[in-house]
């Protein structure tokens, strides 16, 4: 799991989040500790229970210390620095107690003040670290939005993956990356795939090379980041005709990626398919699959009710 410093989350939120620091400044390269923990749960609301590594205190916390008896306030302080949290951010532009401050200076720990309340301080935060700190892992291929779908176009080298993937574009799809793609997972559930910084906006189609999709067709045409919903795996057929059993459910199956199940569809590759249109088609057809309707079971209900209807009708 790669590291993150203090100064790496000042940094990153000193505008947003409108950051000062009180104190602790000469340790910003402080680290969060490696954990089992899923990166979002490294911040939280201040617990002295359950300590996390960046221990956030608003108007509600602060109010909770302050309504303590002297002796359990100075208690709960003690414990909040002798879980060596990581950060201590003050949110609403309150004033730290010198109590905190004079802990915070004692231990070296970084304390900073945000003008936000500390469900945006968290929210944002959890944010950054789960895009930082999550597994990841490196896939081959082209990762577009399509029809609002993050779609992973996969397949050997040389199939046709850009090319398809160029034709999407000009029908309305947006790039996220082509050749490699940075998936993590920020979630139990869920993984986003983005493009590595020195592969951004551009596009390798053979026969014409490098091109930029930003300078082609506007910033429109690109989008950062996407959750994988779908895989559509290209390959070359095998025969003009395809399988029995796919003449139903088509070629659907699943794909683990990062211990997150992701569905995959085969299209086999063959001379006259229009593969966009295909692709659309694809993805159409998984959002309905979403919202629990299968036009295969549709399919087989009307075929077994048109058997019953003639049954009956034979009877009679």
């Amino acid at each position: 799991m790669p590291s993150i410093t203090v100064n790496d989350i000042f940094s990153a939120h000193c505008d947003k989040l409108k950051l000062k620091w009180i104190c602790g400044q000469q340790n910003p390269q402080q680290t969060l500790s490696q954990s089992d923990q899923h990166p979002t749960l490294f911040i939280g609301f201040l617990n002295l229970v359950r300590p996390n590594q960046i221990q956030v205190i608003g108007e509600t916390e602060l109010q909770y210390l302050k309504g303590l008896g002297k002796n359990s306030f100075n208690d709960a302080i003690d414990h909040l620095f002798l879980s060596k949290p990581a950060l201590v951010i003050i949110g609403n532009n309150l004033e730290a107690p010198a109590e905190i401050i004079e802990l915070a200076t004692k231990t070296k720990t970084a304390l900073i003040q945000s003008s936000k309340n500390s469900n945006q301080i968290i929210e944002l935060v959890q944010y950054y670290l789960a895009d930082h700190l999550s597994e990841y892992v490196t896939l081959h291929g082209v990762y577009l939005e399509v029809l609002g779908v993050g779609v992973l176009l996969a397949g050997l080298s040389g199939i046709g993956k850009s090319e398809l993937a160029l034709e999407l574009v000009t029908r309305g799809s947006r790039l996220i990356a082509d050749d490699i793609i940075e998936f993590r997972k920020i979630s139990p559930d869920t993984i986003s795939g983005m493009c590595p910084k020195i592969l951004k906006d551009f596009i390798e189609v053979r026969g014409l090379g490098i091109l930029n999709i930003r300078a082609m067709f506007g910033d429109n045409a690109l989008i950062n980041r996407k959750k994988l919903n779908l895989i559509i795996k290209l390959e070359v057929a095998k025969s003009a005709i395809p399988p029995a059993n796919d003449r139903l459910d088509g070629g659907h199956k699943c794909r683990t990626i990062l211990e997150v199940e992701i569905p995959e569809i085969t299209l086999p590759v063959a001379v006259g398919r229009t593969l966009a249109v295909i692709v659309e088609a694809a993805v159409r057809n998984h959002i309905l699959l979403m919202h629990g309707y299968n036009a295969s079971d549709d399919f087989i209900k009307r075929q077994q009710q048109y058997i019953n209807n003639k049954s009956v009708e034979n009877k009679e």
